[in-house]
């Protein structure tokens, strides 16, 4: 407590755990984003023939 010039706040003393996130490869994140935009330009392709 000393060393810490008697500061007693909890952030000082308190060990922060942190967890490592795992993320999928960019080229299958990119992927699935071309999919999900190629499902969108469908659906509205869709809409539009429907609207006309």
């Amino acid at each position: 407590i000393k060393e810490n010039d008697y500061d007693l706040s909890i952030n000082k003393y308190k060990e922060i755990e942190y967890e490592k996130v795992e993320y999928e490869p960019i080229e299958v994140i990119l992927k699935k984003i071309n999919d999900l935009e190629k499902e969108i330009q469908a659906g509205l392709a869709e809409l539009e023939k429907l609207l006309k």
